[in-house]
């Protein structure tokens, strides 16, 4: 009977931390910032926390990028994160998604454009690119490979061949590889500053 109860005990627990893995990240010294919501959508993966950047910047974040014509009242890239979806990835524990497998398009009054990866720092537009690979919870660490796993956050910057005026709406579109498709709609804020919050 304890066997039974010890199992239980277990199992309910292995359950919580999915549900309760933000928080455990936020009091455990992670970052709110980090803590990807629970969502129970059937999509894969979760895409949030989007940040724009004027189009005078020859840095952004920890990721350096080139700027033959700065404009600093435009909206020159934009980053957000992806995570798996944890609500799905506690019914799938293989459950993974090949970043270098996804397709990112942008659409924007200039028109839509599909953008190809690029690894080259500085990085040259068109394109996009992993500028930052964090785990969520404080004892659980992003690897090296390119495989969004369980509680690993992945930062993409886009960086589009047009920066866009105040007040544009635009379009992030990524088909993920298992045939999932998220999107992202956005609009400039009518104020540029060298960064925006745009959630």
């Amino acid at each position: 009977m304890n066997g039974v109860i010890t199992a239980l005990i277990i199992a309910l627990s292995i359950i919580l931390s999915f549900y309760l893995a933000p928080i455990v990240g936020v009091v455990f010294d992670g970052s709110l910032d980090f803590a990807q919501p629970l969502r129970m959508s059937d999509n894969s993966v979760n895409a949030g926390y989007v940040t724009g950047y004027a189009a005078d910047l020859g840095k952004i974040g920890d990721t350096e990028v080139s700027n033959s014509i700065p404009e600093s009242q435009k909206m020159g890239a934009v980053t957000f994160r992806l995570s798996l979806n944890s609500y799905r990835a506690f019914f799938m524990s293989d459950m993974s998604i090949d970043i270098d497998k996804i397709t990112v398009i942008f659409v924007s009054p200039s028109g839509s454009e599909t953008l190809l990866q690029n690894s080259r720092r500085p990085m040259i537009k068109p394109g996009w690119t992993i500028t930052k690979k964090t785990g969520i919870l404080p004892f659980e660490y992003a690897d090296q490979d390119n495989i969004l796993e369980p509680y690993e956050s992945y930062e993409i910057l886009v960086y589009p061949s047009t920066p866009l005026s105040p007040m544009s709406r635009f379009l992030i579109l990524i088909h993920l590889p298992d045939k999932n498709q998220i999107f992202i709609s956005r609009s400039v804020p009518a104020t540029i500053t060298p960064v925006m919050g745009l959630n």
